[in-house]
């Protein structure tokens, strides 16, 4: 309904009360007896805690599980009676006159109130009156933050409900992914007898779908498969709109009640609007909630739109122009006057001159009527700030200054300039390192030189030392690799997981031990390979001044091979910019340490094996992803070495002839994240009585292979350690 300017203040307070009854109407008391809920949730959850710290196991399993079912069916139940009653009354309002405002009142007041009797009718249908009232913010604030899954996890550990468990202590953990103490027992889970890693599900997962698509969008993309990527971001943008609906019922339904003695005396207008203003308030703020990830306290600025955004280019280079073409428009609703997006529209259109249906492509129908919404709610929210005195922060970045009105619009654009200003400031932070490594110590092995350091890197704790290997040692890891591969490298020759361009094999000391036994590769060259590690081990722990032991975390020969007729007009990369111990995200330069992120690593090295091949340059990167700050060009006995957080992310340009070959290590300070697979390759060596330190030659390397001896051959090793399984990952 239209807002005429000589309507007065009574007409406007109607007007936020149009939305006041979908509140108000969640608390009512039915007289109906619930035959869906036996309980209010917040009761369940009381009386499950109590039972847990009675370490009454039974019990507190039992109400646990019912708080959190019971909790899922009331949110079932507010949007299907959000859905039922969404035109109720609309009837009524048809028959206003807009020009006799003599009955408008009553009329309004009429259609709130058959609004407002369809919910409480579709509630105390499902919903006992009990389970209809508000529960406090500390039992929202447990739920939101999963914490009953945290009481789950150990209840279900006490009953030797060990797949129970591990799923309450993953569900958990999604979103308190800094959790250390449950990040441990996820370990202790993995190698426990009967917990398989399906066990490891996440039971809140249908909530945050939309984040899987959003991932798997970004995979698809990064392989170039454009058509494929086009399907994937459309399943996104449709996800992210459902969640986002899902979320604004719930406002809506929201038990609230009117408080029965306000702070200040207001009259019943008053009152209401400034229940309906927070009503919208709410509705406005799922566009924070849908785009901050499980565990996150920052959201995706424009999440939407960044969406779009990516949709567009993936129909673009899938040659399906109509389609950029409805993308494009959808965007210009958000941004209408960028230069980009208008100039990409003129060059679609003239692109597709002689096909008018195409170039008369209307935006997609879903995004109209979300800006369309959007914009009716921020008005009426900016309109409370300057005549009620409302508190409302604007989720969006997008909004269109016309919107705000002429006596806020000043403070408005202060507050977008400086939360520009402060988006640039973001993007010029100086990295500092927490990691407790500090570049610049020695290089205690002889002919390893420091060709670049910190400052040729344009980094923090970042190295490249060159003669760790002779050619002659590169020429045996390289035959070994090749040997090794044609027999079976553990990954059955499959392509490489970030493009499909490439060919990835991968060696571990223990397949190469396994290989030797069955005398399909040298011995000698099955040691070469752990001794490598070692050398490396070594020159990591001095040059960057390790400040507790280091343990390898994970050891891989790693070959890509460039896949002949597959290689024209490439622009993906062989492995994608990455930080190795946490999760990038580039959009907002954060890099959060949770699975599947390997936390545990603490340095990371690659050791180069050749440079016979065309692209494959190793490179820094800022946490744009974009800007490439260092480049390293492989060659035989380059080791590359930096630590394995934020300040250094990093990439692996195109293989786009011959083949790639470069030793791969992490190392760790966690004892219990060691590589399990190297030491049993270790004590397979001691079984057979042969040492696994390489012995001196003189052959003019002696003093090199003395400094590849990291290990005292007498050394014990505890029989009581475990295997700790994981994902592995390769550069």
């Amino acid at each position: 309904m239209a807002l005429h300017s000589n309507t007065s203040p009574v007409y406007v307070a109607f007007l936020f009360s149009l939305n006041y009854v979908f509140m108000t109407a969640g608390s009512g008391l039915s007289s109906e007896s619930s035959t869906g809920l036996s309980a209010p949730y917040d009761e369940l959850y009381y009386r499950g805690v109590r039972a847990y710290f009675r370490e009454d196991w039974e019990r507190a399993a039992e109400f646990l599980e019912k708080s959190i079912s019971t909790r899922d069916k009331l949110l079932q139940t507010r949007r299907k009676c959000h859905d039922e009653c969404l035109t109720a009354g609309d009837d009524k309002i048809s028959k206003l006159d807009e020009d006799d405002f003599t009955l408008w009142d009553l009329g309004i007041l009429d259609w709130i109130q058959v609004r407002a009797e369809c919910v409480r009718f579709c509630m105390g249908r499902s919903v006992s009156p009990a389970a209809l009232l508000p529960v406090s913010s500390d039992i929202e604030y447990e739920f939101g933050t999963r914490n009953p899954y945290n009481y789950l996890q150990v209840t279900y550990y006490k009953l030797d409900k060990m797949a129970k468990a591990a799923s309450a202590a993953h569900t958990f953990f999604v979103a308190n992914p800094s959790h250390l103490e449950m990040r441990n027992n996820i370990e202790k889970y993995r190698r426990l007898l009967g917990v398989k890693e399906e066990s490891f599900l996440d039971r809140e997962r249908e909530q945050e779908q939309h984040w899987e698509m959003y991932d798997a969008a970004v995979l698809t993309e990064s392989s170039s498969d454009w058509v494929k990527a086009v399907k994937k971001w459309k399943e996104c943008v449709n996800e992210t709109l459902k969640q986002t609906e899902e979320c604004r019922a719930q406002c809506v339904m929201a038990s609230r009640v009117i408080p029965e003695e306000p702070d200040n005396v207001q009259g019943i207008y008053e009152r209401a609007a400034d229940l309906s203003l927070s009503l919208l308030s709410c509705k406005q703020m799922c566009v924070t909630l849908v785009s901050t990830r499980p565990g996150r306290v920052s959201a995706l600025e424009d999440f939407l739109p960044l969406q779009l955004e990516h949709l567009h280019i993936a129909q673009f280079k899938a040659g399906d122009l109509k389609g950029a073409v409805e993308t494009l428009r959808s965007l210009l609703f958000f941004y209408p006057t960028d230069s980009d997006f208008l100039s990409n529209l003129e060059l679609y259109t003239q692109t597709l001159e002689g096909d008018t249906e195409a170039q008369e492509t209307g935006p997609m129908q879903e995004i109209a009527k979300y800006i369309s919404r959007a914009l009716q709610e921020k008005r009426l929210l900016y309109f409370g700030m300057a005549n009620l005195d409302f508190k409302f922060s604007d989720p969006d970045l997008w909004t269109p200054e016309d919107v705000v009105p002429e006596s806020l619009r000043e403070t408005w654009r202060v507050e977008k300039e400086k939360l520009n200003e402060k988006l640039k400031q973001g993007e010029k932070v100086e990295e500092v390192d927490d990691s407790g490594f500090y570049a610049g110590g020695p290089v205690p092995v002889v002919g390893v030189t420091v060709t670049m350091d910190d400052q040729g890197l344009n980094g923090t704790n970042r190295v490249v030392l060159d003669g760790v290997l002779s050619q002659s040692e590169c020429d045996r890891v390289m035959q070994l690799a090749t040997v090794a591969a044609s027999v079976g490298d553990g990954y059955r020759g499959r392509r490489s997981p970030h493009t499909p361009h490439e060919k990835f094999e991968g060696l571990t000391v223990l397949r190469a031990l396994k290989l030797a036994q069955d005398g399909l590769v040298n011995q000698s060259d099955a040691r070469l390979l752990h001794e490598l590690g070692e050398t490396v081990k070594i020159l990591m722990d001095s040059y960057f001044r390790s400040h507790s032991v280091l343990y390898f975390a994970y050891t891989h020969l790693v070959c890509r091979s460039a896949i002949p007729g597959h290689q024209e007009g490439r622009l993906d990369l062989s492995h994608p910019v990455h930080v190795d111990n946490c999760i990038l995200e580039p959009e907002t330069r954060q890099c959060w340490r949770e699975a599947p992120a390997f936390t545990h690593r603490d340095l990371s090295a690659v050791l180069y094996l050749n440079d016979d091949f065309e692209g494959g340059e190793f490179f820094f990167a800022d946490r744009d992803a974009k800007t490439v700050t260092a480049r390293v060009k492989p060659k035989c006995g380059r080791l590359v070495g930096f630590t394995s957080g934020p300040v250094n992310p990093h990439g692996v340009t195109a293989v786009t002839a011959a083949r790639r070959c470069a030793l791969a290590l992490w190392l760790t300070t966690e004892k219990h994240h060691r590589d399990m697979e190297r030491e049993e390759a270790e004590e397979l060596w001691a079984a057979d009585g042969k040492s696994v330190v390489k012995e001196e030659t003189g052959d003019g390397e002696s003093a090199l292979k003395t400094a590849r001896s990291g290990r005292s051959q007498g050394k014990e090793r505890s029989k009581e350690r475990e295997r700790v399984t994981g994902r592995r990952d390769e550069l």
